[in-house]
């Protein structure tokens, strides 16, 4: 008897997990759904993977074509208007998720729910703490597991799981211990402006510029602009159990996670560390427990080199918001802000998300050629890759 209860026991929970394949655009972690109101109604749509959202968000193209309903007042959120969604369900592989209690929106204008990526919908940290996950970044591979059927690998660290199922663990800069949210939906780590000018006070020799580029390019508009980045010599997690070196990280403006993430999470918090870290590794965390487990199997170049322009969303593709402070003289001369990025190096930019854009400019080599929309006509150029951070 209690050979059998054991065998069907392991039938469940075999049914009652997944993995599937991720990949990992702009260091966002992505997935393929089955997004409808039936399974016979539903197709596979793209998902980031958000344990730093906190709603399960679709796209205006996969609302009509899932045929779940919106109901409720209309809100914006970053200029999009959204509305509370009803009757969804969600495959991943063969496991039908866990929905009940997660918030429903729909993006009402828009394919897709974010510029920066290609994707339709969004996995918020909510739906995933019903899970034990294994964001396997090296493997490019998604795990949901029921709680308490996996044994763990890697570095065991605390990790206190708030109420809307974020994340929060300790680390320490410069010698002190602070608290961040882990946030796989935000493609670089965003710490307090406050927090990161007290540090590059105390240590000098770190390497800033202004204006976020490349992967910390999440959206382009004026906070992005003048945001200051930063490489940040040393970071101990735990503190002091996982040391990753020359780490790097954008300016949010101060108050943003002191008074209004950390609202959210069990304790303060001052930034969230995401996937220009976790890029590296493979990340289970154990929503139910309390703990992350850590691996790091590869090293990502130090250095970041590129063109250095700062993009949002524009008219006919994506405009030029500002020029980082470290860009080439040549980069700086040559190209103009409200100017909008059509081609680089003969690769056409219309319609791409910003983590596509930030790829092709921050490619190795020695320059880039550029062909930029000004006042309605196309001007080709040809610009310097630099040392950016």
């Amino acid at each position: 008897m209690k050979m059998l209860f054991c065998t069907v026991f392991a039938a469940i929970s075999a049914a009652a997990q997944t993995t599937i394949p991720m990949i990992v655009e702009g260091n966002v972690p992505i997935v393929e759904l089955k997004v409808g109101t039936s399974p016979e109604h539903a197709r596979m749509a793209r998902f980031m993977v958000d344990s730093g959202g906190g709603a399960f968000i679709i796209g205006s193209k996969l609302l009509a074509d899932s045929g779940a309903k919106t109901q409720g007042p209309i809100g914006t959120q970053d200029d999009d208007k959204m509305q509370a969604a009803s009757g969804l369900r969600a495959w991943a592989g063969g496991l039908e998720l866990n929905l009940e209690g997660v918030p429903e929106f729909a993006k009402l204008e828009g394919a897709r729910i974010i510029e920066r990526n290609e994707a339709e919908g969004m996995i918020p940290g909510r739906l995933l703490s019903k899970y034990y996950m294994i964001f396997d970044y090296p493997g490019h591979t998604l795990t949901f597991a029921p709680p308490g059927t996996v044994e763990p690998r890697g570095v065991k660290l605390k990790a206190d799981i708030g109420r809307t199922g974020f994340p929060r663990i300790e680390a320490e800069v410069g010698g002190q211990t602070y608290g961040f949210m882990i946030d796989t939906g935000a493609s670089f780590t965003m710490v307090s402006r406050a927090a990161m000018e007290q540090w590059s006070k105390a240590n000098p020799s770190w390497m800033t510029a202004t204006g976020a580029f490349g992967f910390a390019n999440m959206g382009g508009g004026r906070m992005e602009a003048d945001a200051l980045m930063l490489r940040i010599f040393r970071m101990r997690l735990g503190p002091g159990v996982f040391t990753i070196p020359q780490t790097e990280a954008v300016s949010r403006p101060e108050g943003t996670f002191e008074k209004n993430m950390s609202r959210m999470m069990t304790a303060p918090i001052i930034g969230s560390i995401a996937g220009n870290v976790w890029r590296d590794f493979r990340l289970e965390i154990d929503y139910q427990n309390g703990f992350v487990y850590l691996a790091k199997p590869g090293v990502s170049p130090l250095e970041i080199s590129g063109v250095g322009l700062v993009l949002g969303p524009g008219k006919n593709g994506l405009r030029v918001s500002a020029i980082a402070s470290t860009s080439a003289a040549d980069v700086k001369s040559s190209v103009h802000v409200g100017d909008e990025l059509a081609a680089v190096d003969g690769v056409d930019m219309t319609g791409k998300p910003l983590a596509f854009a930030a790829e092709a400019l921050l490619k190795p080599g020695a320059s880039r050629k550029l062909a930029l929309l000004r006042n309605g006509e196309r001007v080709e150029v040809t610009v310097t890759c630099a040392k950016l951070l």
